[in-house]
């Protein structure tokens, strides 16, 4: 039925915040601006494409509710990502990554509206 996802919409309270955390911390590129609530990011390989829309309300959520969890696969091993993202203060919700199996290791964080991120990698 579907080919592939164009892109993902990021709900966030103050869109300079988000801007910096995505490009400065996750290396995104502004793609486009729309106005002081709408910006589109696109990863430098073209292959990831988000947007972030601003001025939403976040909701009391913590990591045992239903939620969307975008997973994101890393170019570096995932202890050279969740070692660099904990040096930069970002907010990690396990103590190490976790393997889930054929050589993978995961593990989850959040951006600064509490969206939560996994990411995949090899060890």
């Amino acid at each position: 039925m579907f080919k592939s996802i164009r892109a993902l919409s990021i709900y966030v309270t103050n869109m300079e915040r988000a801007k910096k955390f995505y490009t400065e911390i996750l290396e995104f590129d502004v793609s486009a601006e729309l106005g002081p609530n709408l910006c589109f990011l696109k990863f430098k390989s073209g292959q990831i494409h988000i947007y972030l829309a601003g001025g939403k309300k976040p909701t009391s959520v913590d990591n045992q509710t239903s939620r969307l969890i975008f997973f994101w696969q890393a170019e570096k091993s995932a202890f050279e990502v969740y070692t660099a993202l904990k040096t930069a203060g970002v907010k990690i919700l396990q103590e190490a990554p976790q393997s889930v199996g054929d050589d993978t290791f995961c593990f989850q964080l959040e951006d600064p509206d509490g969206n939560i991120i996994e990411v995949a990698g090899e060890p």
